[in-house]
């Protein structure tokens, strides 16, 4: 390719990189990337096939186009940092010495989520148009703990803690149509598990009708994926991915009504989005591919987070839909080495309005930034690691109580992820 052609792709990226800066980052409860070499990438993988665990994950036609049979193993550590503050709560009667309003921060104790993944994809021959796949991981998760803090209005009372774990089957068969096009179909089959206390979720805001020590049961969901890879053949690829919502049983829950302190069962609609995602990536530089992902994630639209407050009655999470950018490079250093960088933007799904309801989950982090290598210790077994860095986000809103005042919730987070992967 001519120097002047290289350096109008290279303006053409710059322009976008640009644009997308005026866009924050957060993809809500979906996690942005599977697997240590993904992950490094910023998540880019839709025309972008560096890895089984991206392929099968943002672009199952994808898979056609990895070299050789691939199976990786990988595991993700996350150590969110979050806290949660009121501000502007009118003290009644005013404190000589506090004032006229109550003001708190409570800072998050979480600890570290392991999220682990899998990944396989193999064709039974060199000749055969048919590339086979499965891939097992964690897609979907975040944590939280905040311990009980009577100077804080939204922990006065009690604590408060989450946990949820989306565990994701993908059974993939991606079939070389033509010489430049494949095309790719997956059924989807998630085990999921929502652990929150007290639990809100349709009933009334206050803490004193919430369920407390309450138990909840993993659900079952499904739904399916479908994506093409197109090869211009002139170092330039082409993806897209359409992934339908995934659509779940109930949640359930039992516990102690806060009042009567009587068992109570409670259930609760929560699918998650449906998902586009379209991508380019060039390899015409020595050594080097570049990439990048535009993707959607319509949470406004999903059973559980499209509704918010209905008088003082949770109906849902209240989330917008978002847009994100994955940006990825890799390059290979020498023959056993090589380099991974990459950086994410994305719409915040948590409005302003929807601070109060999401305590327990704030997921808002913006700008993503994430590096990370692969080293061959022996011939076709690579080892992978990769470092991301969400950087500190915070939104804000009324505390949705009689006794008014603001809520804000603030959050960072670090990942390490470390992988395996074995090629023939």
């Amino acid at each position: 390719m001519k120097l002047t052609s290289r350096l109008f792709v290279v303006a053409v990226v710059l322009i976008i990189f640009y644009q997308a800066q005026q866009a924050a980052f957060a993809q809500g409860v979906m996690l942005r990337s599977t697997g240590a070499v993904n992950a490094a990438v910023g998540g880019t993988a839709t025309a972008m096939p560096i890895d089984a665990a991206g392929a099968l994950q943002w672009n199952p036609g994808s898979i056609s186009a990895l070299k050789k049979n691939e199976m990786t193993f990988g595991l993700e550590l996350v150590q969110p940092k979050s806290s949660v503050s009121t501000s502007g709560v009118p003290i009644i009667p005013a404190h000589p010495l506090l004032g006229v309003n109550r003001n708190g921060t409570t800072k998050g104790e979480s600890g570290v989520t392991p999220v682990p993944n899998m990944a396989f994809v193999w064709s039974t021959s060199p000749r055969s148009p048919f590339t086979y796949g499965i891939g097992m991981a964690a897609v979907g998760g975040a944590s939280s703990l905040y311990p009980q803090d009577g100077g804080n209005l939204m922990l006065s009372q009690h604590g408060r803690s989450a946990t949820v774990i989306v565990l994701q089957v993908t059974p993939t068969v991606s079939v070389q149509l033509t010489e430049r096009l494949s095309v790719g179909v997956a059924p989807i089959i998630d085990l999921a598990s929502l652990n929150i206390n007290p639990m809100s979720l349709g009933r009334s805001l206050s803490p004193d009708t919430s369920l407390t020590t309450y138990g909840t049961r993993y659900v079952w969901g499904g739904g399916f994926q479908i994506g093409g890879l197109y090869d211009f053949q002139n170092h330039f690829k082409a993806g897209f991915m359409f992934k339908s919502p995934i659509w779940a049983e109930k949640l359930y829950f039992t516990g102690i009504d806060g009042t009567t302190t009587t068992r109570q069962d409670a259930t609760f609609q929560l699918n998650l989005p449906m998902t586009l995602s379209a991508g380019i990536s060039y390899d015409g530089f020595r050594d080097t591919i570049v990439g990048m992902d535009v993707r959607y994630l319509d949470y406004a639209n999903a059973a559980g987070l499209d509704q918010g407050l209905s008088g003082t009655t949770v109906k849902g999470l209240d989330w917008d839909s978002v847009f994100s950018i994955n940006l990825g490079l890799e390059r290979k250093i020498n023959h056993r080495l090589k380099g991974r960088l990459g950086y994410c933007w994305n719409e915040n799904p948590i409005p302003d309005r929807s601070s109060a309801l999401c305590i327990s989950a704030p997921m808002i982090t913006q700008h993503v930034f994430s590096c990370g290598f692969g080293y061959s210790f022996a011939k076709n077994l690579e080892l992978s690691a990769a470092y991301c860095h969400a950087f500190e986000a915070k939104v804000s809103g009324t505390t949705h109580t009689a006794a008014g005042g603001t809520v804000t919730n603030v959050l960072s987070a670090n990942s390490l992820f470390a992988g395996l992967t074995k090629k023939w």
